[in-house]
């Protein structure tokens, strides 16, 4: 006698778990993709906020250029010049915070992490890391609270002509965020690979241009 494999519940079920791991394979596939180009466009907004950062010193040396050539020739001051210096100066410290950070680039002392084992080594970074998350996270919230208030209510340097100051305010929690947004993607890769973000750092800077590799050092 032939004997013919049923389609009826017994034949579905002996399919189904052939479906559900490709669904499953699938669905994690998606999310490796996604996470993939998340973590690109979070590396691109880190170095557009450090071209930005860039364009606040090109700004910062043509206003002080313009304040010497007036104060040399002319005996007079650029009306705004050490205001507009000031404010600047937020664009440069904050916005390039994620990107340093991202390429270990901070100062650091390792007298001691160095020496350390690497499992020590990962649970003090890993510490380091949540630590800094929630104070960067805190430190955002507060600091886009007192920017929009200094948006509402019209707050202004006090000098020789009235500037807002919002805008200058309006970096700290922007870099603020990104440095935060950072420190978690290192702790998620810390947990799910256990890869120091030194070691992450060193691979990019290995694989860099000459000119970030000098940045960089």
């Amino acid at each position: 006698m032939r004997r013919y494999r049923g389609s009826g519940a017994s034949g579905g079920l002996a399919a189904s778990p052939g479906a559900g791991q490709r669904a499953c394979v699938s669905g994690g596939t998606d999310m490796t993709k996604f996470a993939a180009v998340a973590i690109r466009l979070q590396d691109r907004l880190e170095e557009w906020l450090c071209y930005v950062s860039a364009l606040a010193v090109a700004g910062m040396m043509l206003i002080t250029t313009l304040e010497v050539i007036a104060r040399a020739a002319f005996y007079k001051s650029v009306p705004g010049s050490y205001e507009y210096v000031s404010l600047l100066f937020v664009y440069l410290i904050y916005l390039g915070l994620a990107y340093s950070q991202r390429r270990d680039a901070h100062i650091t002392i390792g007298l001691v992490y160095d020496k350390l084992p690497r499992k020590a080594r990962q649970m003090v970074q890993g510490t380091f890391l949540l630590v800094a998350l929630v104070f960067f996270t805190a430190l955002t919230w507060t600091s886009a609270v007192s920017a929009w208030s200094n948006y509402v209510l019209g707050d202004t340097v006090l000098g020789t002509i009235q500037i807002e100051t919002w805008w200058a305010r309006a970096a700290v929690p922007v870099g603020c965020a990104m440095l935060a947004l950072r420190f978690l993607t290192q702790f998620l890769r810390l947990a799910t690979s256990g890869e120091l973000y030194e070691e992450k750092a060193a691979r990019e800077v290995a694989e860099s241009t000459p000119a970030e590799q000098e940045y960089v050092s």
